[in-house]
């Protein structure tokens, strides 16, 4: 099943300090990295919504070949990211694959189980799909959404972006995938950079 990418990476990385997903990582950065695994699904478009250090961001993004868009108000929260990228895909009937920059972990085999298991479901039913992580089965990135959800997506606000809907007026319609790694975890503080970094992150 083809499906259409949004990957975010607007945000503002209050608690980091300076824009996160230009942070080094495996001789790149950690946008380069998200783009390296949602890039080898094969994705029919795929859009990153960049914020900080704009240019930089979208050098990267526009190497890969993907669609970079610039999110001018990132304040106003990923919800504003998540409606940028669903906009930029208006005139496509697939599902998307909503994503997050800041996941150094995530692979490729992760994403396309994620996008097999997505097919095997019935598409009538309005599918929401979302990934429980490691033994503690904890929630997290990214989700793929039926493309009914499009229009819903696009009035969300603040900073909760799809989870608002995923916990609210969506939440008969979500399944989940079982990922056995624990590797959906995100990077907020330099602390949880460095720690990651140092284990998983050099060459």
């Amino acid at each position: 099943m083809e499906i259409d990418v949004v990957i975010l990476a607007a945000g503002l990385s209050r608690r980091m300090g300076t824009s996160k997903v230009l942070l080094p990582w495996r001789g790149g950065t950690l946008l380069e990295a998200a783009c390296q695994v949602y890039g080898g699904l094969g994705g029919k478009r795929i859009v990153v919504i960049g914020g900080e250090r704009a240019e930089e961001a979208a050098r990267i993004v526009n190497a890969c070949g993907f669609t970079a868009v610039y999110n001018e108000k990132p304040e106003a929260g990923q919800s504003r990211s998540l409606a940028l990228g669903i906009a930029a895909l208006a005139d496509s009937a697939r599902p998307v694959l909503c994503a997050v920059a800041d996941q150094p972990l995530m692979t490729k085999e992760a994403a396309g189980q994620m996008q097999v298991a997505y097919s095997k479901l019935e598409q009538n039913d309005k599918p929401i799909l979302c990934p429980l992580y490691g033994p503690n089965k904890e929630r997290g990135n990214p989700v793929i959404f039926s493309p009914d959800w499009k229009d819903a997506l696009q009035q969300l606000v603040g900073d909760e972006g799809g989870r608002r809907l995923i916990r609210g007026a969506a939440k008969e319609y979500v399944q989940f995938i079982e990922i056995s790694e624990p590797i959906g975890v995100d990077v907020d503080t330099p602390f949880e950079y460095e720690q990651l970094y140092n284990r998983r992150g050099k060459i």
